[in-house]
């Protein structure tokens, strides 16, 4: 319905970087963002597709547990549109899905609630009643679970992973009536993998950027989703490219932390970096020399002198041959509804195929325009959706018995007059649907 609003120019989205990407709503589970410019008629459409939408699900929106969030805002402006949804006024930083939006990640109170969790799950009556194996147990689970959404996103601050690793130690050193003995290790050791002579715990610094890593995988593996279009058009970063292979921003916000991997070994930062590659899939938008499409970085670096002599710099590894109608058959998808027996529907799929061949080699099929627009025109009619069913029932009943008729001249040297094929494409519609159309 958003979209939809959007389209028709009802609600005006928030332009977000140079691209001038749409940003309308977002949305995950039961909670929606809606985003929009600060205009008055775009909130008045806003609060009446709510009610639409009220109506049309019977389901009810309090608008008491939402918030209307200004950012450099009139304050006048905010209250009244407060007072319109009904709603109260907030301001960032704010929680949601359990993440401070707005609030700056390089301070500790930012932390705030992840080292409230880890200190309440490991308090010292807790470890007065369990052994050193059973404190072990509680100490990876802790840093396993809890903090794994914040380091996903944030690059944590040395003094957070610093009161995370105290709360860690005095938790396994910690005698029975609570107070600290002599370690018996140092805390590298009992941080390092048990394949090293560890106890495995991992190291939190260690885990938040492998966990960061992950998104230089997503950039390269994910096509252009909403996030990536997002972070490319206000970093000025190519999605097609990947991040190893362009400028990074040396200054933002989270994206920024995420780029500058914080690894103290320089080794170990540039064998991450050279295992990722790029999938070939068809080779249109990988380029043979520049991009990293094997592992272990790209051939101009390997092969150097032939690179500097070669007349296919900036080449693609497959070159755009054929049109994207001989290649893109998405249109058809429609077909595939059971509303007609699975071997029409299968003949359709491919009367819609090959005549797009036959279109790519000049040879038409029929006598004005393509199939698949005769297709399109009639199963892109306005209606509902019982009206689409009937018209793609109707294209699939004229098309079989033309395929029909035509075998049976072919073969049986039998002809039907047109008027005949058309009443049996009316009758293959009534046995397919029930229905009637045109009264006849």
């Amino acid at each position: 319905m958003v979209g939809e609003t959007v389209r028709n120019d009802r609600i005006s989205p928030l332009l977000v970087g140079r691209d001038n990407i749409e940003l309308s709503h977002l949305q995950f589970a039961d909670d929606t963002i809606l985003f929009c410019p600060q205009e008055t008629e775009t909130l008045v459409n806003y609060k009446r597709l709510l009610r639409c939408f009220e109506l049309m699900s019977g389901l009810s929106i309090n608008f008491e547990k939402s918030s209307l969030i200004s950012v450099n805002c009139e304050k006048e402006w905010v209250t009244n549109m407060c007072g319109l949804l009904g709603c109260a006024e907030a301001v960032l930083p704010v929680r949601y899905l359990g993440i401070s939006l707005g609030a700056n990640p390089r301070l500790v109170k930012t932390w705030k609630p992840i080292l409230d969790k880890v200190e309440d799950k490991l308090s010292l009556w807790k470890a007065r009643s369990l052994n050193k194996a059973g404190k072990l147990v509680l100490i990876k689970s802790v840093l396993n679970s809890l903090p794994v959404y914040y380091l996903s996103l944030y690059k944590m601050p040395k003094g957070v992973a610093e009161k995370i690793i105290g709360l860690q130690r005095r938790f396994l050193w910690s005698k029975e009536d609570g107070n600290n003995k002599i370690p018996l290790v140092k805390w590298e050791v009992v941080q390092a993998p048990k394949k090293l002579g560890g106890l495995g715990v991992g190291d939190a610094l260690i885990r938040n950027a492998s966990l960061l890593f992950k998104w230089w995988w997503r950039f390269s593996k994910e096509d252009c989703p909403l996030w990536k279009r997002v972070v490319c058009s206000c970093n000025q970063l190519d999605p097609t490219v990947m991040l190893s292979s362009q400028p990074l921003p040396s200054r933002g916000g989270p994206w920024k932390d995420i780029c500058q991997l914080n690894i103290k070994e320089q080794h170990a930062r540039d064998m991450m970096i050279r295992g990722l590659s790029m999938e070939v899939g068809n080779g249109r938008n990988i380029r043979f020399w520049e991009d990293t499409w094997l592992q272990g970085g790209s051939l101009k670096d390997y092969f150097p002198r032939l690179f500097f002599v070669s007349n296919q710099q900036g080449s693609v590894l497959q070159q755009e041959t054929l049109l994207a109608d001989i290649m893109n058959y998405n249109f058809t998808s429609s077909i595939w509804r059971g509303l007609v027996p699975p071997r029409v529907e299968l003949f359709a799929w491919f009367v819609l195929v090959w005549c797009a061949w036959l279109t790519f080699t000049d040879r038409a099929w029929t006598t004005s325009g393509t199939v698949k627009e005769f297709f399109e025109s009639w199963t892109g009619v306005t209606g509902g959706k019982s009206e689409q069913k009937k018209w793609l029932i109707g294209f699939c009943a004229v098309i079989w018995n033309i395929w029909l008729e035509r075998n049976s001249r072919v073969f049986q040297k039998v002809e039907t007059s047109a008027e005949g094929v058309k009443i049996l494409s009316f009758l293959s519609y009534k046995e397919w649907c029930g229905v009637d159309p045109f009264g006849c």
